[in-house]
């Protein structure tokens, strides 16, 4: 889910106000009541409903304007765009809901897409504040680790509190080596009646033995009601079997026909794109056709519109000739405006000549070049003298300026020098820290070597013990293997049997051999076990040697001495290394001055170039060569325009001569008729012109859509081909042999998703209801559950009975035992102990529901840390390395009870009490990004994080910045933020700033 805008139309400060365009990565940023929390409430109610009158959390109604509420646009992976409108209404709002496809609904729409998360469960995993990391500061001691387990189970405190909650209440109640709890208390009070209550039954034999058939029918009583209550148990169980019987069969029966189908790959959508390509294929089909058609009509029509193609290729002079015609008049007063003109160009060519202080003529005016290459060199000289201009400002500024910076870079790097330590003094220090550092390692290697010695001689004692028990065993195992050796041999040689013989003499031999081996071995193995010790004892007694001569300091506050002053060097280096850079750029500013130079003399040498081509000098004055050359382009223009005045009364004259006879000629060819009139002529010709053009553009238009037409079939052929090709594709994928048979294989693979889906549905179903894989055999394989029931019914039905005689007979006992109770001091005790026992009862049973409680809160903590933590903690682990670069990379649950122990990069475990604050929040923070991370493939919900990192250094921070990056390839990261150093960390396109009153969009 991405949310992609919010629309506020009423809530708290804000009205009508908008946030656009939301990116998978944004952070809100404003200061203190600038509407961050407000922002965050509204996101969550529009989502999951309006907080209820008499709830603790905030409505933000607006004080001003009528309107509640607002709209939500947001993405969903499963169902495209969604808006999420919601309004004053009933008690959490009037929800609309509109997708993309064009579905409205309400509430049962937007728990579908909510994938039924409601809004705890979305704040406890989804969103997390700053108060976590309050709630670390307060705890003290093993609380913390509890605490940080609570946040890595359910994302809240929820599970720390409840577990407090619980062990506080049993411990007001009873305490094993308590006095003061209620239960101790009761106790103590119950023996002594009981004590005052056994003389009192001493005084009446018949008395006791009542008691002890009382006490003999209450033990049957209680094992009825044990029976009982085990019964009830597994008939609640089988009932529970019952109701869920059918899913079970269901699950079975699908998974039995999964199994029978098998596996078969088959093209994703396969059906729909095999359809469509059959949908475009006809439609390609038709349109063949209908082309086909349109082209036999064109061509029948082609051979009606052939032109005449002669007088086509005469047009241009018929045309000219005709509008010569219409012009003859004119043609001599067009000749006395011609000779008018050539007066003036030649007035205006003397006036320029003189502007430009030269004596240009029609022969030199062609020496001046003009070209657009020219006017382009003129263009840029003039550009040229500008750009140096307004480049000599420039550097001249930079020049100021850069020496300046220069100048400040040098005072710091001195005043930076002035604080270094001397390299006499750092030496010394850098001497006293080595021997601090070797005192330690030294300490931990004699505490290691005194462990070595205890084992050692704890070794040594125990293989005493166990060579004395190894040779009383061996001293048998001979005796008896020599008397059998000794056996053989003597019956060998009394029988004659020297093979028997032989085998006694060698069992004895054997043997000899044995025995002297392992008188032996043992005092080599004591002579080895005493050269370790000695070793061990000689190597103490050097280590105690190194630490009498280490001389004992404060090894943190030398190492922060030298720190600082390594901090403080590496700040003198870098200012060394930027004033190296500003040199660098003040020299370039004086070789850009050089440049300038140059520059400027190598365009007043370009600029007398130019001059000389224009045929230009500037001896009388200087010349703005842009505004000379455009005065003499202009002088060109009018000698040009002079030359085809003259030739114009040439050609003026020439056509009223050439008019007559050419169009004697044309009527003569083309209308068989030469003795019209030059008028009529004209206009016969004209019309029969017009005529043939006629014909020629619809004989062309013809032929064009007879090729349009071949060309769009061409296409359409092609395009078949490529279709059929692609259901061929589909077909081979499928590995079918022909269409029908794709058809039944994609039927078969939609019916199998069915299975799959609804398989899934009744496993998820049967989860919820704690019916297990063996519960599932049970209710499979095992015996009717209608025959358990009625016999589980049948057994509870009989213990019952002898329940109520067994409670017929106690009564009659008891009846028996009051009459002498009515006696007087006895029948007080006895009311007064039962008086206690009943009240004794009565808290112990309230004791057991919360000890029942707390049991089960522990078998959840104990499932959920072999289930699912586990997967939750590697990501966990992961996100700590990263924040800690690598210093601390493993969270290990404690192995009894909820809390952690955290590993450190050198195999060093520490509680969550012993890490410093910083370190702690890191890990909550690593916890529950996990948790949101593990709950993703589910639940892909945005990430809502508010202020959670604040405390960080700016190491770390950039380390959860970057991690948060990563995070947001999947989840939608939205941060609210007060604090505007977090700001450098991100673009300006990820902010978004609450101050701004007016429609925002990111």
């Amino acid at each position: 889910m991405k949310l992609i805008e919010l629309h506020i139309y009423g809530y708290g400060k804000f009205e009508d106000y908008v946030i656009k365009s939301l990116d998978q990565f944004v952070v809100f940023y404003g200061e203190n009541e600038a509407g961050k929390s407000t922002i965050m409430s509204f996101i969550h109610s529009i989502l999951f409903g309006f907080p209820a009158k008499q709830s603790a959390e905030v409505r933000y109604e607006p004080k001003n304007n009528p309107k509640y509420g607002g709209k939500i646009k947001a993405f969903f992976p499963d169902r495209g765009v969604a808006v999420i409108e919601r309004v004053k209404g009933k008690a959490s709002g009037d929800v609309t809901v509109s997708i993309e496809d064009g579905t409205i609904g309400g509430e049962e729409l937007l728990k579908d897409l909510l994938k039924r998360m409601d809004k705890g469960i979305f704040q406890s995993i989804f969103s997390f504040n700053v108060h976590g990391l309050q709630n670390i500061h307060a705890l003290k001691g093993e609380d913390l680790g509890r605490y940080l387990f609570s946040a890595g189970t359910i994302g809240t405190d929820k599970l720390f509190h409840t577990e407090g909650f619980l062990l506080k209440e049993m411990e007001q109640r009873f305490k094993p080596s308590g006095r003061k709890p209620i239960l101790n208390e009761k106790m103590r009070e119950l023996k002594e009646v009981q004590a005052a209550l056994k003389k009192a039954e001493q005084l009446n034999d018949q008395y006791s033995n009542w008691v002890s058939e009382k006490e003999e029918i209450e033990g049957t009583i209680e094992r009825i009601e044990k029976e009982i209550q085990q019964l009830d148990q597994a008939g609640g169980q089988l009932r529970e079997y019952k109701r869920n019987e059918r899913l079970v069969l269901e699950a079975a029966a699908l998974e039995r026909k999964i199994k029978e189908q098998g596996h078969h790959f088959f093209p994703e959508d396969g059906l729909k794109r095999f359809e469509k390509l059959d949908d475009q294929l006809k439609v390609a089909q038709a349109r063949e056709l209908a082309i086909k058609e349109k082209q036999d009509h064109f061509e029948n029509e082609l051979e009606k519109y052939i032109p005449d193609f002669a007088l086509l290729e005469m047009e241009t002079e018929i045309e000219a000739r005709t509008k010569n015609l219409s012009l003859y008049e004119q043609l001599k007063q067009e000749k006395r405006l011609l000779e008018s003109k050539l007066e003036e160009l030649t007035e205006e060519i003397s006036l320029l000549n003189d502007q430009l202080h030269t004596n240009f003529n029609e022969e030199n005016i062609q020496d001046s070049n003009t070209s657009i290459f020219i006017k382009e060199q003129v263009e840029n000289i003039q550009q040229t003298q500008q750009r140096l201009a307004d480049k000599k400002q420039r550097l001249e500024a930079e020049f100021d300026e850069e020496k300046k910076v220069l100048a400040e870079l040098e005072a710091n790097a001195d005043r930076l020098k002035s604080q270094l330590l001397g390299e006499d003094k750092r030496k010394q220090l850098m001497m006293e820290l080595d021997q601090l550092e070797n005192r330690e390692r030294i300490q931990a290697e004699w505490r290691y070597v005194n462990d070595q010695m205890e084992a050692v001689k704890s070794n040594k004692a125990a293989e005493k013990v166990k060579s004395k028990k190894e040779k009383s065993k061996n001293r048998q195992q001979t005796l008896l293997f020599g008397g059998i050796s000794l056996i053989v041999l003597i019956w060998g040689i009394m029988n004659g049997i020297w093979l028997l013989a032989a085998v006694g003499i060698a069992g004895i031999i054997f043997l000899a051999v044995g025995l002297l081996k392992s008188v032996g071995s043992p005092e080599s193995e004591l002579s080895a076990e005493a050269q370790i010790l000695s070793k061990l004892i000689e190597r103490e007694r050097d280590l105690k040697e190194s630490l009498s001569r280490h001389s004992d300091g404060n090894f943190f506050s030398t190492k922060n001495l030298l720190e600082k002053d390594e901090e403080a060097r590496q700040q003198h280096r870098e200012l060394i290394i930027k004033i190296e850079q500003q040199q660098h750029r003040f020299e370039k500013v004086v070789q850009q001055f050089e440049e300038w130079e140059a520059e400027q003399a190598n365009w007043k040498q370009k600029k007398a170039e130019l001059l000389n081509q224009l045929g230009l000098s500037e001896k009388q004055g200087p010349i703005k060569l842009l505004d000379a050359y455009h005065l003499l382009e202009k002088q060109k223009q009018y000698f040009r325009e002079k030359k085809r005045t003259e030739e114009s009364l040439k050609t003026v004259t020439a056509s009223i001569r050439d008019m007559e006879d050419g169009l004697k000629m044309l009527a003569h060819r083309f209308l068989q008729n030469g003795n019209l009139t030059p008028v009529e002529a004209a206009g016969a010709l004209k019309r029969a012109v017009r005529e043939a053009l006629e014909q020629q553009t619809k004989h062309r238009d013809m032929i064009s859509k007879l090729a349009e037409l071949g060309e769009e079939l061409a296409s359409l052929q092609k395009e078949e081909l490529v279709l059929r090709e692609e259901q061929a594709e589909l077909i081979t994928k499928a590995d079918a042999v022909d269409e029908d048979q794709f058809r039944l294989k994609a039927k078969n693979t939609e019916q199998v998703k069915g299975w799959s889906a609804r398989l899934q549905d009744i496993n998820y179903q049967l989860d919820a209801s704690g019916i297990e894989v063996e519960d599932r055999e049970k209710i499979l394989t095992g015996i009717s559950l209608d025959e358990q029931l009625g016999e589980n019914a049948a057994k509870l039905e009989a213990y019952k009975r002898d329940l109520t005689q067994q409670f017929d007979s106690i009564a009659d006992v008891k009846h028996k035992m009051k009459v002498i109770e009515e006696g007087g001091i006895y029948s007080e005790l006895l009311h007064q102990y039962r008086q206690l026992q009943h009240e004794f009862a009565e808290d112990a049973k309230e004791w057991a529901k919360y000890a029942v409680a707390k049991d089960m809160l522990s078998k959840t903590i104990g499932r959920y840390k072999e289930d699912r933590m586990p997967r939750m903690l590697a990501k966990a682990e992961n996100f700590l390395s990263v924040l800690t670069a690598g210093v601390y990379g493993k969270i290990i649950p404690q192995p009894s009870g909820s809390g952690f122990l955290i590993e450190r990069e050198d195999h060093v475990l520490f509680e969550a009490n012993e890490l410093s604050q910083a370190t702690a929040e890191q890990v909550y923070v690593s916890i529950r990004l996990a948790l949101a991370a593990v709950h993703h493939d589910r639940y892909p919900f945005p990430i809502i994080i508010d202020d959670s990192f604040v405390n960080f250094d700016h190491l770390r921070t950039a380390r959860i910045i970057q991690l948060l990056r990563e995070m947001s390839s999947q989840n939608q990261i939205l941060i609210f933020t007060c604090h505007r150093h977090l700001l450098d960390y991100f673009s300006d396109k990820e902010i978004v700033h609450l101050q701004d009153k007016s429609l925002k969009e990111v």
